[in-house]
């Protein structure tokens, strides 16, 4: 009897699986629409090797990345121009990402996730990630008024930016 008790014990202290994944590609994605249509910023890194632990019970795998504003792409010089004044690149030059104590849960993953951009530093600690073909994906939405900026208009306001910025952020493996 007390064998099984200890082997009992012994299946029950088992924790879960400690797993590895290797981020090789970054890609955060801001969009957005105007009142004439929609745009998408986008900030990319291939080639890159991260390891972020699963399940970690030490919750000390942390995956950061620093972003130069002045790489994010919107498409053309004008819209880069116009994406690098609203977000105040010359002030705020970089933003950080960074992902720690990623879970796997039954259809997704779960994640705290840090987000510092404009001097904000926001905070999602049970961010959902979905596996998909293209890693692990994430999306949440934001507001200029959450960043204390101000959504920017042209042309006397005839083009207007509207309020809601999408955040995807992808992690390649």
């Amino acid at each position: 009897m007390s064998v099984f008790l200890l082997i009992l014990i012994g299946f029950l202290s088992v924790t879960p699986q400690e797993k590895e994944l290797v981020i090789t590609q970054k890609t955060i994605t801001v969009s957005g629409q105007t009142s004439i249509g929609s745009f998408n910023c986008s900030f990319n890194r291939n080639g890159m090797r991260d390891t972020l632990a699963l399940n970690s019970q030490t919750n000390n795998s942390v995956l950061n990345f620093n972003i130069p504003v002045s790489e994010f792409a919107c498409g053309n010089f004008l819209l880069n121009r116009d994406f690098r004044k609203t977000i105040k690149a010359e002030e705020f030059p970089k933003c950080q990402v960074k992902v720690a104590n990623l879970r796997k849960n039954q259809q997704h993953y779960t994640c705290k996730l840090t987000v510092n951009i404009v001097g904000k530093t926001l905070v999602f600690d049970n961010f959902k990630l979905d596996n998909t073909k293209d890693g692990l994906e994430g999306k949440l939405s934001l507001s200029f008024t959450e960043l204390a900026l101000e959504a920017p208009k042209k042309m006397g306001g005839l083009i207007k930016v509207e309020e809601q910025l999408d955040l995807q952020i992808v992690l390649g493996f």
